[in-house]
């Protein structure tokens, strides 16, 4: 595949990923998701790589879904059923990148929202700059935070944290996500990608399969009944669907303005 979403640069064991679409703050299309999952396939075979650095073009890491993109049905599947499908291929994702033998790392720059905000917290390690943010805005436009990944914040930051993050719609900034543990170092943003290879620097220094099997059962450690969510959540998303207050929620944002919502 032709990368055009992504850009993918390979430098001796470390494969460098740049969201690319920086005219609209790297938010994530249909286009992004299927080079992600060719990515992915590919770093899966690739013994050869043992670290992924992810970050964004321009001043945004991500500023999230393209809802305008990913909102409606596609060819004959109704916009309900799309929805539906629409979750099923996010949990696709999320456990790919999670399942990744390399040890990734998220540089954040800027903006980190929603669906962008589902890569960085799916990876090992995030770096942020001083001027990262960090959010979740569905419950914005009548959603919750899908693709399996409310229990996966919870399990980091601690349910009233998530709960917080994701009923209030308020950013957490650097410095906040860094007292919470969100991320694990707070840089200058000149320093950002630096400070990421020196990440990749320490680990490679250490033993390759010891750090591989630490991943993995860390992992492993903290997934329990996540599994649950696979099963339930794309329907509850179907689901929400048919409610007025998510039409309501994409009418306001495609129009730009406060949406008015009815708990219908």
């Amino acid at each position: 595949m032709e990368y055009e979403a992504l850009i993918v640069e390979r430098s001796d064991s470390t494969v460098t990923v740049t969201l690319n679409r920086p005219e609209k703050r790297n938010a994530m299309n249909g286009r992004m998701l299927d080079e992600f999952d060719h990515l992915f396939t590919e770093l899966k075979m690739d013994p050869d790589t043992r670290f992924v650095i992810f970050t964004g073009a321009g001043t945004a890491f991500s500023g999230g879904a393209d809802l305008i993109g990913l909102g409606s049905g596609q060819g004959n599947v109704s916009p309900h059923h799309s929805m539906r499908l629409q979750q099923m291929a996010g949990h696709d994702f999320i456990r790919k990148l999670e399942s990744l033998e390399q040890v990734t790392i998220a540089a954040v720059n800027g903006v980190c929202l929603g669906a962008g905000f589902v890569v960085a917290h799916g990876c090992d390690f995030i770096i942020a700059s001083q001027n990262a943010r960090f959010g979740i805005p569905e419950t914005n436009v009548g959603l919750f935070y899908t693709w399996g990944c409310t229990p996966r914040l919870a399990r980091i930051v601690g349910p009233s944290k998530a709960k917080e993050m994701i009923m209030t719609c308020e950013n957490v900034d650097a410095e906040e996500a860094l007292r919470i543990g969100l991320v694990c170092k707070v840089v200058p943003p000149d320093m950002l990608m630096t400070a990421a290879h020196e990440m990749v620097d320490k680990i490679s220094a250490r033993a390759p399969i010891a750090v591989r099997m630490a991943k993995k059962i860390v992992n492993a450690s903290t997934a329990a009944n996540i599994g649950d969510i696979y099963v339930c959540e794309p329907e509850l998303v179907e689901r929400l669907s048919y409610g007025e207050d998510l039409m309501e929620g994409m009418r306001a944002f495609a129009e730009k303005r406060k949406p008015r919502f009815t708990g219908k």
